[in-house]
């Protein structure tokens, strides 16, 4: 599957010349609109979630989505039998639209987080073929008195259904919960958050956006611009870094594919490789979500590095 790099990564891949409109210097990127990576229909299936796009950084922006969506659904799907998926490569030795989770310049993607997402050892997941909710026990141990939340929330981010369930599951299983429902006066494009908790600790977590006609997500280009409520700490200790980022929608209006990225201070300069405990969250009105970093400092180059907040919809804040 694709998996596009940031719009940082892609000014680094080639010249401005060649970034728009997607063309041949693409194709030595390895996306190729014919052959084994079938581009063209990557393009199509782009076109048909999100409309036209006039320019690479709005395209890239919205491709985050697919990377996203798509690197989840691999893992998610191979949890029926639970026998492991292999990716043809985590890392390329060039740099690439395809095949890998974080790029050639160390910088992780949607697509990682996605892939990351659909891995966890218990995991709570939508099966979009089956329309029902799932819960997922891959290496966690047995668990008893599980307790799972689903919620359908319209654009507005306005929760329009509700449904709990209780569970006990064993380790290398799967829990088939409920079906969803879809009640009348939904939005075009709607979204499925899910919750698992264990003992009153939250251990899984997972976000979908959902259009009432098929792969239809258009309505999203509407959302207006929000300014995300954004506080960091930062620590050393010997020679990594620890960075901690708490971010609060006190909106009222979604938040999507919230990125966090890791700069040196003086610079601005993006810094990689770095751990995120998660990134590319969705954050709806009112939800808060705390976002954990790890770094070598020989990776800061002497500067102290701070992080930026940017996303989908939101304001970017230094």
């Amino acid at each position: 599957m694709p998996n596009i790099v940031t719009y940082e990564s892609l000014q680094k891949m080639m010249p401005d010349s060649a970034q728009w409109p997607i063309g041949d210097m693409w194709g030595l990127h390895d996306f190729c609109l014919d052959g084994n990576v079938r581009a063209r229909s990557y393009l199509k299936l782009f076109d048909q979630q999100f409309g036209e796009v006039d320019n690479v950084e709005d395209w890239v922006s919205l491709a985050q989505f697919m990377n996203y969506d798509g690197h989840r659904a691999m893992f998610e799907a191979q949890g029926k039998n639970r026998m492991g998926l292999v990716i043809w490569m985590s890392h390329p030795a060039w740099p690439s639209f395809v095949w890998q989770t974080y790029d050639y310049y160390l910088e992780p993607t949607a697509g990682y987080f996605g892939a990351k997402k659909g891995s966890e050892p218990l995991h709570i997941q939508w099966n979009a073929f089956t329309d029902s909710v799932e819960v997922v026990n891959y290496s966690a141990g047995d668990r008893d008195q599980l307790t799972a939340r689903a919620e359908l929330l319209n654009v507005d981010g306005s929760v329009v259904w509700q449904r709990d369930a209780t569970l006990s599951l064993s380790e290398d299983s799967i829990g088939v919960l409920f079906g969803m429902e879809y009640p009348e006066g939904l939005t075009d494009v709607h979204f499925i958050r899910l919750e698992l908790e264990h003992e009153g600790e939250l251990v899984s977590q997972n976000f979908y956006w959902r259009g009432s006609a098929a792969h239809n997500y258009r309505t999203l280009r509407t959302l207006p611009t929000v300014r995300l409520t954004s506080n960091t700490t930062t620590d050393r200790d010997g020679d990594r870094w620890y960075l901690r980022t708490t971010l609060e929608n006190e909106t009222d209006q979604p938040a999507l594919l919230v990125r966090l990225k890791v700069v040196r201070n003086n610079s601005g300069d993006l810094i990689a490789p770095v751990l995120y405990s998660e990134n590319y969250v969705s954050l709806m009105p009112g939800e808060r979500k705390t976002i954990r970093m790890e770094l070598d400092h020989a990776d800061t180059r002497g500067e102290r590095p701070r992080v930026v907040v940017s996303g989908f919809n939101v304001e970017q804040l230094d």
